[in-house]
């Protein structure tokens, strides 16, 4: 990648997290952090990017980016995500209790469950909706406060709703996922999927092939906790070893 490309990918990810630190611009582009700290000296030169100790934001009048909406990402990558939620729910055994978390690709997987008996935990309001009519499924919906955004519940209400509960399969989703670190925008939405995995007997990640290799702004939980990840047929070879460092990858076919 030349210099100029990265420098715009390095403004991209200031605007998306607020800040961007030597050690996560050195693993993010694979350079060493010498060549980071002089990226961040050019860049902190410009107008509107401030250098701080350990890395750069932008200063309080340039643009911030913003999570992008629920249901925006449902017409993002549909057909992959269709693809994956079928894979996901092969997973599942009647009288399963699981737990769907946020997001596109669990609202999907809530969709495709097949006709048995299952015990459903979740805080998207999405997934409480898609499945409020079926006779054959428990709903445990968990309440706190509520993110637009997402469409999800989070905060001390909604982990102490989770806490006590036993879980046989949980299946989250994430805005990223880069070495060992499963990622998402929001803190409190990846403590809650962290308790929900915490909880689990089984752990499932599920995402479309262009999270892997992508970092958002909060680490939740780690990749070689998982029982595996299951994705697209998209998925490339240096996507697969990545993850194979870890844990196990499901292609949807």
């Amino acid at each position: 990648m030349l210099k100029p490309e990265r420098h715009e990918q390095l403004l991209e990810l200031c605007a998306q997290r607020g800040m961007v630190t030597v050690a996560q611009a050195a693993t993010i582009f694979d350079i060493s952090e010498m060549t980071a700290r002089r990226d961040f000296d050019e860049l902190s030169r410009r107008a509107g990017v401030i250098r701080e100790y350990g890395g750069i934001r932008l200063s309080s009048g340039s643009p911030i980016a913003e999570e992008v909406p629920f249901f925006e990402k449902l017409s993002i990558r549909s057909p992959e995500k269709e693809h994956i939620a079928r894979t996901a729910v092969n997973l599942i055994r009647e009288r399963d209790t699981i737990f769907l978390g946020p997001g596109s690709t669990c609202a999907l997987i809530a969709r495709a469950l097949p006709r048995m008996r299952l015990r459903v935990i979740t805080n998207s309001i999405i997934v409480l909706n898609m499945l409020q009519t079926r006779n054959d499924v428990e709903i445990w919906a968990l309440g706190g406060q509520y993110r637009k955004r997402s469409g999800s519940f989070v905060g001390p209400i909604a982990e102490d709703a989770l806490a006590p509960l036993g879980i046989d399969t949980c299946f989250i989703g994430t805005n990223g996922v880069l070495a060992q670190s499963i990622s998402c925008s929001n803190l409190e939405e990846g403590r809650l999927q962290a308790l929900a995995c915490d909880r689990a007997a089984k752990r499932y990640l599920v995402c479309d092939s262009s999270k892997i290799g992508q970092m958002d702004f909060f680490g939740f939980f780690n990749l070689d906790q998982m029982d595996a990840l299951i994705t697209d047929a998209n998925v490339n070879d240096k996507q697969r070893s990545m993850v194979l460092e870890s844990t196990r990858i499901i292609v949807a076919e």
